[in-house]
């Protein structure tokens, strides 16, 4: 469970930090600043997932990135993961979204809602190989969730 929160927190930390970043280079003085500043708007179910965090996102920069040019625009990563069971099925459904243009609200809406990911694909795009799909999201998903361990 704490590694959860630390993933949610450093998650949305990231993409927050990379939409501020994003934003424009005359709001900040240099690229370090983003992730602190976004921390305080994130929720805390653990006082001691904060410091995880912060080492987390340290590291794992580009994941970030890579995660905050996946969420739709005008959404942060928080508000896009809010509803789903966990961040991998959150990321796997970011994915899906993109690889097969299928807009992101109807898809969560379709995931938070009950159905399996597979079962909206099917539903959302019928056409698409709904298993080499999922499979690849899955895939990315696991890749910008796996922590970066040497």
């Amino acid at each position: 469970m704490k590694r959860f929160s630390t993933l949610i927190a450093a998650t949305a930390a990231l993409g927050l930090a990379a939409f501020a970043y994003a934003g424009g280079p005359e709001d900040q003085a240099g690229a370090a600043e983003p992730s602190p500043a976004a921390q305080p708007s994130m929720p805390s179910t653990d006082s001691q997932s904060q410091p995880s965090a912060t080492a987390q996102s340290s590291t794992s920069t580009s994941q970030g990135t890579r995660l905050a040019a996946i969420v739709p625009e005008g959404m942060s990563a928080q508000e896009a993961c809010t509803g789903f069971k966990s961040v991998e099925e959150c990321v796997a459904t970011l994915h899906v979204s993109q690889n097969l243009s299928i807009p992101f609200p109807d898809l969560k809406s379709k995931v938070t809602g009950g159905a399996k990911l597979g079962a909206a694909i099917h539903q959302l795009k019928p056409d698409a190989n709904v298993k080499a799909e999922l499979r690849k999201a899955e895939e990315q998903a696991r890749s910008d969730t796996r922590s970066p361990q040497g």
